[in-house]
């Protein structure tokens, strides 16, 4: 993997470069490849999909408080888009992604920062180190600010067969919990349905 150098702005663009296979959950997006030439049109873009319980996370300080005076921040991946094109080989599918984060800062927050990771992941080439990869990213809030929004870019590059069966390299996304935090978020969610 190589990666492009960025500087950190309240509302960012990072580039990354992502080379060989990439990763990791529900909403598909990306719209169909144009064709190279008139005989057989490139085949379609493979799906991003955002893990259903992995959009967002919730830092609580330290302690067994989970009260909202205990909340230290909150972040969310509010939107994604993107698009993708073959090398006229056919062997190599390139996709440039877009992902925007929400921001916000909690109650219980002092130091104005908030440091997290989010992964994109291909489950075709797991267990491989490669089919996966995590990204950090940084929040900083200046003065009173409580919400930013961040948006990252990411470069990816997977390698495919001749016809490949496009649904196989379904890429997935989702920022990077804990247990903990999985567990936190599916219990929210059915609190939710109860509701």
């Amino acid at each position: 993997m190589r990666e492009l150098s960025f500087r950190w702005q309240s509302h960012q663009w990072r580039r990354r470069v992502f080379s060989g296979c990439v990763v990791a959950a529900i909403i598909p997006f990306l719209s169909a490849c144009g064709a190279f030439g008139p005989k057989k049109p490139a085949p379609r873009c493979p799906d991003v999909l955002l893990l259903k319980h992995a959009n967002s996370v919730t830092y609580f300080k330290p302690g067994p408080g989970r009260d909202i005076t205990d909340v230290l921040g909150t972040i969310a991946i509010v939107d994604f888009k993107g698009e993708c094109d073959y090398n006229k080989k056919r062997t190599k599918v390139r996709i440039t992604l877009n992902v925007a984060f929400d921001v916000r800062r909690g109650p219980a927050d002092r130091t104005k920062a908030m440091n997290f990771r989010y992964f994109v992941a291909i489950p075709k080439f797991h267990p491989a180190p490669q089919g996966k990869s995590v990204f950090p990213l940084q929040a900083k809030f200046r003065g009173n600010q409580t919400r930013l929004n961040l948006i990252d870019e990411i470069r990816l590059e997977i390698p495919m067969p001749p016809y490949p069966k496009v649904d196989e390299y379904t890429v997935y996304m989702g920022i990077q919990l804990t247990p903990q935090q999985l567990k936190y978020n599916q219990s929210q969610a059915n609190r939710q349905r109860r509701r």
